[in-house]
């Protein structure tokens, strides 16, 4: 039997994922049936213009499901014995289940931060993470934006941001913090908080920082004859990206910042600049009247470079299990 399938190669969806989606939707729409021939691999592949292994790879999992059979010299046919339509909720569970782990895993999971995933998913929906709280503390407000962006996958649970210096200078600092499940601090500034604040030892976690790959991959990129400026709006953050530019051996001297809350003068440092870094979700045409500046930045070859910082995927999965830990011992 004929069949048309096709490939939507701008999907994120891959290929082969396509071809089982559509080969069991035609089966539950009757218009395939029980005993229908299916392409050979070389003819299908040469209809949709991929990779015979793709196609290989759909036909291996779909007769992995009892869905598809092959017998040698014939082909590949519909199985007679496959029973989509009438599987029992069970059978068609562990399916999901099965093709959920096989595309976590393509997207190059561990089976740990899988299992992680999925506790913490089951947690939220019975509503435990709704009285779960964490307090994040860096030297930097741009920083601490980027690592809450980063549990938002969380939905339910609630996030503090509190600056270093103002925990520092805060006797009361500790009983301040004493609410909360657990307390986020980069590796830089642990020892610092575990002397400031230590009857919260067992709630205090470092975690390791660096950014992202994107962002490492802009700053390769890069020339030591470049112009290179910063728009920031901490002295932190700005030390940060200067401290990664220096260690890729990009700049060796100063670095020309403005502060966002100067950024009515963002024109004339454009000018003497090729390259501008800024904190994730700033945007420097934000204001009107520099609209027309950041276009003449950009028309003459100027670069915008959003400098990314993240908690390290170990640190990240370490944090999720001490959370799943703590809501159910």
């Amino acid at each position: 039997m004929d069949i048309k399938l096709t490939i939507d190669k701008n999907s994120p969806t891959p290929s082969y994922r396509q071809i089982i989606k559509q080969i069991t939707s035609l089966i539950h729409e009757g218009k395939l049936k029980p005993g229908d021939r299916l392409p050979t691999e070389r003819e299908l592949a040469l209809d949709l213009k991929i990779a015979r292994g793709t196609v290989k790879k759909a036909y291996e999992l779909l007769a992995k499901d009892g869905i598809i059979e092959t017998t040698q010299g014939r082909g590949t046919f519909v199985s007679a014995r496959q029973d989509i339509i009438p599987t029992g909720r069970k059978e068609r569970a562990l399916r999901l289940v099965d093709r959920l782990l096989d595309e976590l895993r393509e997207m190059n999971f561990s089976y740990q931060e899988i299992r992680t995933f999925i506790e913490l998913k089951i947690i939220e929906k019975e509503e435990k993470l709704e009285n779960f709280n964490v307090a994040m503390i860096d030297c930097n407000p741009e920083s601490l934006a980027i690592f809450e962006r980063q549990l938002t996958f969380l939905k339910q649970v609630k996030v503090a941001r509190f600056l270093l210096d103002e925990i520092v200078a805060d006797p009361e600092a500790e009983n301040r913090l004493k609410p909360f499940d657990l307390v986020l601090t980069t590796s830089t500034h642990y020892s610092e908080l575990l002397g400031k604040l230590p009857g919260l030892r067992e709630k205090l976690i470092q975690v390791a920082v660096s950014p992202s790959q994107e962002t490492i991959i802009e700053m390769a990129g890069l020339s030591p004859t470049q112009k290179i400026g910063v728009v920031c709006e901490s002295e932190n953050f700005l030390a940060r990206v200067i401290a990664r530019l220096k260690n890729m051996g990009i700049v060796t001297g100063t670095v020309p910042c403005l502060f966002i809350k100067n950024e009515d003068k963002l024109p004339e440092f454009l000018e003497k600049i090729d390259v501008v870094f800024v904190p994730p979700g700033y945007q420097l045409q934000r204001k009107k009247e520099n609209v027309s500046a950041v276009q003449a930045f950009t028309e003459k070859g100027g670069k915008i470079i959003t400098f990314d910082y993240q908690i390290e995927r170990g640190s990240l999965l370490y944090v999720e299990e001490r959370i799943s830990q703590l809501l159910n011992p």
